[in-house]
């Protein structure tokens, strides 16, 4: 008789299993052991991510083949703070490559979130088809925009210097104040703000008469080509001047600079991308590409939609409906109510007597984040709901145009 000698199992892993668990990062990435270590341990998120592995037993022998990190987040959804986990280096040994082992691995760390009652999961996604078929689903699409230096305006302005620990705080308030912060983003605690000081060293400032008045983040893409913008923020014309100043003068030493920015932010740059009109009217000033960004999926739904509407006031003429959430995995499923308590909306148990909404979690993902209307999820064939609540439903899940911009990513 055939006997399978393959075994697995998928868990957290120990402390002591830390050296095996960056083996397999390094080898699944293509890293230099040596340099990844120093960001694997000096990471400000180390103690508290969960760093989740899956097991492969051979006749006696237990090898440690595919790796996630669960990070604890919380993003931003309208008004709401939702707490999260991003799921990041998704890695499998080469050799073990093509069996399912991550996708088990996925599996196995969703069901244990779920159980521990997380609303919301999110990633970045190398390959969207791929984590589509495990629930998730693309929520936020960012315009990206490339110029070259030399379209850039050589503004007359203060220079820029780079930034001092000293300067932190000044930073943090100037974000606080000046700082966009739509459906999408990150929300920025002490260890966040820790994360990006530490990760993006490449942070510089413009001094004002009443203190600094504007920064920018940026890294770079491309081989080093490229200067990626990761987040321009300023309180001042003056500074704002300073920034395009800085980045047009850098065309010796760079090809091109990105933007990844919302459209009203971009706008709010005041670039127009052109030195002199092109003598071809069909010649574009610059090219907009829309590229997708992040990826969500809905764990506890319960646990989400409690997050996101708990007393949110009724709306006029709401209709409570029942909503059953389910997709393909065994297991996965949930049905719960959205009702009205003391004008204010509520999540509950079933109630069989209301009308019956059905969907998958990609679009309840859609849904949470407003990525799309009602009516544009209907047009999609995504969302079939009952007459009765399409209106409660608008009015429950507005259209919130997330946005994912490289500043968040982790």
């Amino acid at each position: 008789m055939f006997r399978r000698r393959d075994a697995t199992e998928a868990r957290r892993a120990r402390l002591d299993e830390s050296e095996e668990f960056l083996q397999v990062i390094c080898a699944g990435f293509n890293l230099d052991r040596r340099t990844a270590r120093r960001f694997f341990y000096d990471d400000p998120y180390y103690e508290v991510n969960q760093r989740w592995g899956l097991w492969l037993r051979h006749w006696s022998e237990w090898k440690l083949v595919s790796v996630l990190t669960a990070v604890p987040l919380t993003i931003r959804i309208g008004a709401r703070a939702v707490p999260c986990y991003g799921i990041a280096g998704v890695a499998t040994l080469p050799e073990y490559r093509r069996r399912g082992l991550a996708s088990e691995l996925l599996r196995a760390t969703v069901d244990a979130l779920r159980a521990a009652g997380v609303p919301l999961a999110i990633l970045q996604a190398f390959d969207h088809k791929f984590y589509r078929k495990h629930g998730w689903e693309t929520v936020s699409y960012l315009p990206q925009v490339r110029l070259v230096p030399a379209q850039l305006p050589r503004y007359s302005a203060p220079p820029l210097r780079r930034a001092y620990p000293d300067d932190y705080e000044a930073v943090i308030r100037l974000y606080d104040e000046y700082g966009m912060r739509p459906t999408g983003s990150l929300v920025r605690d002490e260890r966040r703000w820790e994360y990006l000081f530490w990760n993006l060293p490449n942070l510089w400032v413009v001094d004002g008469q009443d203190g600094i008045e504007g920064y920018l983040f940026y890294d770079f893409v491309d081989s080093g080509w490229t200067l990626r913008v990761r987040e321009m923020v300023w309180r001042t014309e003056q500074a704002r001047r300073a920034l395009i100043g800085w980045l047009a003068a850098n065309e010796e030493s760079v090809k091109a600079i990105e933007f990844n920015l919302p459209l009203e932010a971009w706008q709010q740059l005041g670039i127009s991308g052109w030195q002199s009109p092109p003598s071809d009217p069909h010649t574009p000033v610059y090219t907009i590409q829309v590229l997708p960004q992040l990826m969500a999926r809905p764990v506890s739904c319960r646990a989400l939609l409690e997050t996101l509407l708990a007393e949110t006031p009724a709306p006029n003429g709401f209709q409570p409906f029942t909503l059953t959430v389910r997709s393909g995995n065994s297991g996965d499923g949930e049905t719960l109510s959205i009702t009205a308590h003391d004008g204010a909306l509520a999540v509950g148990d079933e109630q069989p007597d209301l009308p019956t909404l059905a969907l998958t979690p990609q679009t309840l993902a859609l849904l949470a984040f407003g990525t799309f209307g009602v009516a544009e999820l209907h047009a999609r064939r995504l969302l079939h709901a009952p007459e009765s609540v399409i209106h409660s439903l608008e009015a429950v899940f507005p259209e919130h145009r997330p946005a994912f911009t490289p500043i968040d990513h982790f």
